[in-house]
């Protein structure tokens, strides 16, 4: 099964625009993270960005948890809260 994780960030008002695009400047990590298969964004509130990252397993989802946190810290600035993590066994499907 795939592994499947989900970071759910909430985002200070009036900063969604800035932290789409900061996200869109770390794209480049799909090809750095070993055993990552791609992610999305989606905005799943008013001040919310859900990202969901695909790996070929839940073990490649839980290492690569690192570089997801320091990403994040460099989203600190424009965080309400500090984001949370799940990580999930699943299918994905393209």
């Amino acid at each position: 099964m795939a592994g499947i994780s989900m970071t759910v960030a909430s985002i200070q008002p009036g900063k969604m625009e800035e932290a789409y695009k900061f996200v869109d400047t770390q794209s480049h990590l799909v090809s750095t993270i070993e055993g990552m298969t791609g992610f999305a964004v989606a905005a799943t509130g008013d001040n919310e960005l859900t990202v969901i990252g695909v790996y070929e397993s839940t073990a490649a989802a839980e290492a690569a948890s690192p570089v997801v946190q320091g990403v994040f810290s460099e989203m600190a600035s424009l965080m309400a809260a500090p984001p949370e993590r799940g990580v999930f066994s699943g299918v994905w499907f393209s």
